[in-house]
């Protein structure tokens, strides 16, 4: 696992907007934070130690819901108003329609399949607001659904990239989106 600090000239101006996002509850921090960044001529960057084992633990929570088949477990590492973006591009808004949405998918198709995800990347931009980049593996599947293929036989690859935020002292998902790993070409 990688604790990123690369930023480029844009970052300051990304990061002010996806710690809007994040941070919902105190958008002049944002304002305060963006104006001294510009004030300085420069990006301060990300932090250089965040809570790698709080973050890291959002991960194996999701691991463990899904292998369990629970959809609450699931949703329940969300914020109320987070989205979900699949592997085929849908979107699921709010933690609710996250749950139903995986309780279906958990009681059929993925029904007993297994799910490991391996940290690649964190990027803290502050002390209660990462992203996360997640390598994903999927196996004992019954089927995939309609457009997705297996990266190899019996096993879906992919990438899982999770904006995650600390409120009231636990870390939940903000957003998350799916990156599906097509199989090699023949």
């Amino acid at each position: 696992m990688t604790i990123s600090r690369r930023f480029s000239a844009a970052t300051p101006l990304v990061v002010a907007m996806l710690m809007g996002a994040c941070d919902r509850t105190s958008p002049s921090e944002v304002e305060r934070s963006t104006a001294a960044s510009s004030s300085q001529g420069e990006f301060a960057g990300p932090v250089a130690n965040g809570d790698v084992a709080g973050v890291t633990a959002i991960v194996t929570a999701w691991d463990a819901a899904w292998n369990a088949g629970d959809a609450n477990g699931i949703a329940a590492l969300f914020v109320d108003d987070a989205e979900f973006i699949n592997g085929r591009g849908q979107v699921a808004s709010g933690a609710a329609t996250i749950r139903a949405n995986h309780a279906a998918s958990l009681g059929g198709v993925f029904k007993g399949s297994h799910t490991q995800g391996t940290v690649r990347n964190i990027v803290f931009l502050t002390g209660t607001s990462a992203v996360v980049d997640v390598y994903n593996e999927l196996t004992n599947f019954k089927a995939l659904p309609p457009g997705v293929l297996p990266t190899k036989p019996g096993l879906q690859s992919g990438y899982h990239k999770r904006l995650v935020v600390k409120r009231g002292g636990e870390w939940r998902t903000v957003q998350m989106q799916i990156t599906s790993i097509a199989p090699p070409a023949t």
